[in-house]
C-alpha cells in the first residue's frame, strides 16, 4: 500500500481513483479492517458483497470475500452486478452481520468506492467507520486465501437476491397494476434488468434507453442531473410517454421526467412521496432532510401536523431515525430518499414504484402547480467551486440584500436563513474537493442576486 494513501470514510464510503489509490493493497486492507471490526463485535453470521457495472468492480468484490472469509467469515456475492439498496435489503433479508459494496455511485467512471452496511441495513454510522479506519491503520500484513478454495469449504457462496427484492418491493404496493407507458434511462448502471423486470410485473409498458451495463457509462457520468438527461427527456416527450425514470450508476439515486419534459429531482420527489404515503397510505409521522435540501417538505409537513428533523449532509444521518421509526420518510437534494417499512438506506428504485403508484391516485403535475400557487415557487440552485477557500465559522451580518437574517446553522458549513424564507448554505463536500453552495429562493432573479452576494462574501 502507497504509505501515502489516507483512507478516509467520507459521508457514503471511500472513493478514489482506480489509476491511482483505489486498487487492490487498498481494498485488501479495508477488507481485513472490516473482518477485524465483525470479529470483535462478536458478529459470526456472516457478509454480503455486492458489486456495480464499473470496471473490476466484481473483482475487488472478490478480493473482499477472500480476505473476510479467510477469518472463517461466510461471504455471500451475487452473480452480477447489483444496487446498493439491494446490498442493504440482503443484508437484513438474509439475517447477515453488514454488507460490503463495491461502488462510486454517481461518480465519474475512473473512480471506485467501498461502503460498509451494517447489519441493520443502512449506512454505516460515524462510529462504525471511525472503527474500521482505527483498524485499517493497525494492519501490518494482510491475510487472505484463494476465492476458489473458500468457496470449495462453503465459506464463500453465490446468492441471487433480486427476486427476493422485487418480491419485497411488490409487497410494499397497494397496487399490483400500472395501466403506463414508461421510459426507463439506467445510465449504463447497476439497475440494468431490475428495475425493468420489476415494474413488467405490474403490467406496465416500458422502453429502455442505456439499459445496458456499461464500465465507461457511455461516455457519461452516471449522475441523474438535468444536464446528463436530455436523452431521456427527448424520448419522453417525443414519443408521449407517461414518465421518465433515471437512475444512478448504483441505483440508489432516482430523477423523473414528467410527460412535458419537467425534470423533478429529490427536492420535488420528497415532498411528493411524504404527501403519498400519508394521504393515500396513512403512514402518518414527521420527515427529515438534510441541510441542504429543499424546504417545500417542511410547508408541506407542518401543514398535516408534523414536524421536519434537519441533519447535517449525508444519509447516514437519516437512517437511524428510519431505523428507529421517528419519521416515515427522509431524503437529501442529490437523489437519495428512503422510507419506513423498507431498508434505512437510499432506495431509487423503490422511490421510483411508489412514485408510479401516487401517479396512479393523482395528477402529479396538478399537485406540484397547487403547491406552488399555495407556498410560492421555490428556485432552487447548487454551485460547485474547485476553489481552495475557508468556510467561515459566522456570518457577520443582521441583514443582506435588504432582507432580515431570521437564523443561522452551523450542522454542516454554515447556513443562512432569510426573514422571505431564502435561504443559503455554504460547506464542503464529503465525498469530492470541492466547496459547495446551495441557494433556495422564491425566484431565479433572487438566486442571482444572493449568489453573487456569497461568492463575494467568500473571495473577499
Amino acid at each position: 500500500m502507497n504509505h501515502k494513501t489516507k483512507i478516509i470514510f467520507g459521508t457514503d464510503g471511500w472513493r478514489a481513483r482506480m489509476d491511482s489509490d483505489f486498487n487492490i493493497d487498498n481494498v485488501r486492507k479495508i477488507a481485513q479492517a472490516i473482518a477485524y471490526y465483525l470479529i470483535d463485535s462478536g458478529y459470526s453470521k456472516g457478509i454480503f458483497i455486492g458489486y456495480d457495472g464499473r470496471k473490476n468492480s466484481q473483482i475487488f468484490a472478490k478480493v473482499c470475500a477472500e480476505v473476510i472469509s479467510s477469518f472463517n467469515i461466510s461471504s455471500f456475492l451475487p452473480p452480477r452486478p447489483i444496487p446498493t439498496p439491494l446490498a442493504a435489503f440482503a443484508t437484513v433479508k438474509y439475517s447477515l452481520n453488514g454488507s460490503i459494496m463495491i461502488t462510486a455511485s454517481h461518480n465519474p467512471p475512473i473512480y471506485n468506492g467501498i461502503k460498509f452496511i451494517p447489519y441493520y441495513g443502512g449506512p454505516a454510522t460515524s462510529d462504525i467507520t471511525r472503527k474500521i479506519e482505527e483498524y485499517i491503520h493497525k494492519i501490518k500484513e494482510v491475510k487472505y486465501e484463494d476465492f476458489e478454495k473458500l468457496k470449495a469449504k462453503g465459506l464463500i457462496t453465490i446468492i441471487n437476491p433480486i427476486d427476493d427484492y422485487i418480491d419485497h418491493l411488490l409487497r410494499m404496493l397497494s397496487i399490483s397494476k400500472l395501466n403506463m407507458n414508461i421510459c426507463i434511462d439506467a445510465m449504463h448502471g447497476a439497475t440494468t434488468g431490475i428495475i425493468d423486470l420489476l415494474i413488467s410485473r405490474l403490467n406496465a409498458n416500458i422502453h429502455m434507453i442505456r439499459g445496458n451495463i456499461d464500465p465507461e457509462f457511455g461516455g457519461i457520468t452516471p449522475d441523474p442531473i438535468p444536464s446528463n438527461l436530455e436523452l431521456l427527456r427527448n424520448e419522453v416527450t417525443s414519443k408521449k410517454f407517461d414518465i421518465g425514470l433515471a437512475f444512478d450508476g448504483d441505483g440508489d439515486r432516482l430523477a423523473v421526467v414528467t410527460n412535458d419534459g419537467t425534470f423533478l429531482l429529490a427536492n420535488q420527489i420528497l415532498p411528493l412521496l411524504y404527501i403519498h404515503l400519508h394521504d393515500h397510505r396513512n403512514k402518518i409521522g414527521n420527515a427529515a432532510r438534510t441541510v441542504a435540501t429543499s424546504h417545500m417538505l417542511d410547508f408541506i409537513v407542518n401543514e398535516r401536523g408534523h414536524k421536519v428533523i434537519e441533519t447535517p449532509v449525508g444519509f447516514k444521518y437519516i437512517a437511524p431515525l428510519l431505523y428507529e421509526r421517528k419519521i416515515i420518510i427522509g431524503g437529501e437534494e442529490s437523489g437519495g430518499i428512503g422510507f419506513i417499512d423498507h431498508i434505512p438506506e437510499k432506495d431509487g428504485i423503490a422511490s421510483a414504484i411508489l412514485l408510479l403508484e401516487f401517479l396512479s391516485f393523482s395528477n402529479i403535475k396538478e399537485i406540484i402547480e397547487k403547491l406552488y400557487s399555495k407556498y410560492g415557487s421555490f428556485e432552487f440552485k447548487r454551485i460547485d467551486l474547485n476553489k481552495i477557500l475557508e468556510i467561515p465559522s459566522d456570518f457577520p451580518y443582521n441583514e443582506i440584500l435588504n432582507k432580515k437574517v431570521l437564523k443561522i446553522i452551523k450542522i454542516d458549513g454554515l447556513k443562512v436563513i432569510l426573514e422571505d424564507g431564502s435561504w443559503f448554505l455554504v460547506r464542503r463536500s464529503g465525498t469530492e474537493n470541492l466547496i459547495r453552495i446551495y441557494i433556495e429562493s422564491k425566484t431565479k432573479n433572487n438566486i442571482k442576486k444572493l449568489e453573487d452576494f456569497i461568492i463575494n462574501f467568500l473571495i473577499k
